[in-house]
């Protein structure tokens, strides 16, 4: 199910952590945000390897194996309180 923001389809299709201290977005779209991980310490605590083991729910909820948090793409582009608006 594909949600709008702002009345564009924004859809995750990959995380990435190839960058040293980064997580990659790449978007449906072709987009990629990049954000240091140290906004999101849980996240930075855990191994590459652990990081790597994620699920995407509703093409903009993550959820990581490892991990007791829930992440949105809002979170990470820096509009965190939309999330709950939806």
């Amino acid at each position: 199910m594909k949600t709008a923001l702002k009345n564009k389809t924004i859809c995750i299709e990959k995380l990435l952590f190839d960058l040293p201290g980064k997580i990659s977005l790449k978007l449906e779209d072709g987009r990629i945000y990049i954000v240091p991980l140290k906004y999101f310490p849980e996240l930075q605590r855990l191994p590459v390897e652990k990081r790597k083991k994620y699920t995407i729910v509703d093409d903009r909820t993550i959820l990581f194996s490892f991990s007791d948090s829930i992440y949105h793409l809002e979170d990470f582009i820096g509009l965190e309180n939309k999330w709950r608006q939806r």
